[in-house]
């Protein structure tokens, strides 16, 4: 029996979407946390500083790679997903264009970032997180998400990132180690690369095909509008983490690490319901499941964030050891930001995507960018760039990003008027 059988989704539908994202990101998730754990245990603060800040540096690369493809290349896909010929196409055009990015990170890395490095062992850091940047960047999760398929990648993805999770407590055992961390995540991609594409050619009947220039160029410059929002929002949740690896250590890098990590768990805890309702949204248009998602899911995430805020230093200390008392004080001031989040992510694309004014969630993006900036301006000219005021920017900048989007729902409201139905 299927998995999706046992559990009593319907194959294809919204559910079955919501419901595999949802394993997934709470796979990446719980595993996250487990290894996180472990690794301050065995590293240390500072070693986990420079893991850290490599990861923030090549996520740059990761925006690079996927250049919006997975917004674009989705609803292409959830509009003509009965045209197997202009899949294959969607398909092709997309990883090429990949692969040309991926030439160029490596280009990048090897010319400006490695000279500046310490030491080979961080080169290694660095260049294994672009590979597994890389890997991951090579599965279709585009196609799947368009045919509202979830099912396949996800459980090959989960079983992939179960080896590599084991693999870190088998070979991990020494600060010296460190380096071993991003390229296990690099071996465990590949590996997913292998079924899912597997699965893709012969289940799905998606291939490759001969395409042109001329179709690559279409779909960059289509996906470009959402290239510049994933630029603007990468430099909001990475430039901290570079900017105090730079300028207050590796110590405070580490601190700002284990307390973002508790941010991206809450945005992986929200966003699979995001992810599911784009394409079902841009075919759809049914608003009354964003009022339902608002109205049911919301309240959970802020009782569940209250919960954090208030017993934040006990379950740190059980998750890093003694020395996740320190990290108490970051992640509280981070807290706003997964406050913000949920709605963030339902009002974004699936609401104004749906609305037709996709242009303003990526214009709202760019608002929140400047906002950080000047904001990075200001603390660079008066107390300094520091743990603390870095992390009340960064959820100053993700409420500003929601009053932009509110801003345009309201005085866009009636475009609402027009609803279609749950098929």
């Amino acid at each position: 029996m299927r998995l999706q059988e046992k559990i009593g989704v319907r194959r294809g539908g919204l559910l079955e979407n919501t419901v595999m994202l949802y394993i997934l990101q709470f796979s990446n998730m719980a595993l996250g946390l487990l290894t996180q754990g472990y690794q301050m245990r065995v590293l240390g603060l500072d070693r986990i500083g420079i893991l850290g800040a490599a990861q923030y540096a090549t996520n740059f690369f990761q925006i690079l790679i996927d250049f919006g493809f997975i917004y674009s290349a989705t609803a292409k896909i959830s509009r003509r997903r009965e045209d197997k010929q202009y899949l294959s196409q969607i398909l092709t055009c997309v990883i090429l264009a990949k692969a040309l990015f991926m030439a160029l990170s490596f280009l990048i890395l090897f010319v400006f970032i490695a000279p500046s490095l310490a030491d080979v062992s961080q080169v290694l850091v660095y260049a294994f997180y672009l590979i597994s940047v890389c890997t991951y960047a090579l599965l279709p999760d585009f196609m799947y998400r368009g045919l509202e398929q979830m099912t396949t990648i996800t459980v090959r993805a989960v079983a992939i990132k179960f080896f590599a999770t084991m693999m870190i407590f088998v070979f991990v055992h020494q600060p010296e180690d460190y380096f071993l961390v991003p390229l296990f995540t690099a071996l465990g991609n590949l590996g997913a690369i292998f079924f899912v594409y597997i699965h893709l050619f012969t289940r799905v009947g998606v291939h490759f095909v001969k395409v042109s220039w001329r179709d690559v160029w279409t779909e960059l410059k289509d996906s470009s509008q959402f290239f510049l929002s994933k630029v603007a929002g990468s430099i909001n949740s990475n430039l901290n983490g570079i900017l105090l690896g730079a300028m207050a250590g590796s110590t405070a890098t580490g601190l700002y690490t284990n307390a973002d990590k508790i941010i991206g768990v809450a945005r992986s805890g929200m966003s699979p319901i995001a992810d599911s309702l784009y394409p079902h949204m841009m075919k759809h248009r049914n608003f009354s499941l964003i009022k339902k998602a608002m109205l049911l899911v919301y309240p959970i995430i802020l009782l569940g964030c209250a919960v954090v805020f208030l017993f934040a230093e006990p379950l740190l200390v059980l998750w890093l050891g003694e020395e996740g008392a320190q990290v108490v004080l970051p992640l509280r001031l981070l807290i706003p930001v997964a406050v913000f989040c949920f709605p963030n992510y339902v009002l974004g694309y699936p609401t104004l995507g749906a609305m037709g004014l996709a242009k303003y969630a990526n214009i709202s993006v760019v608002f929140g960018t400047v906002v950080y900036l000047l904001g990075i301006g200001l603390i660079w000219a008066t107390c300094g760039i520091g743990l603390v005021p870095l992390c009340i920017l960064t959820s100053v900048t993700e409420g500003s990003i929601l009053a932009f989007r509110l801003v345009v729902i309201v005085k866009n409201r009636k475009l609402m008027g027009t609803s279609g139905t749950t098929p």
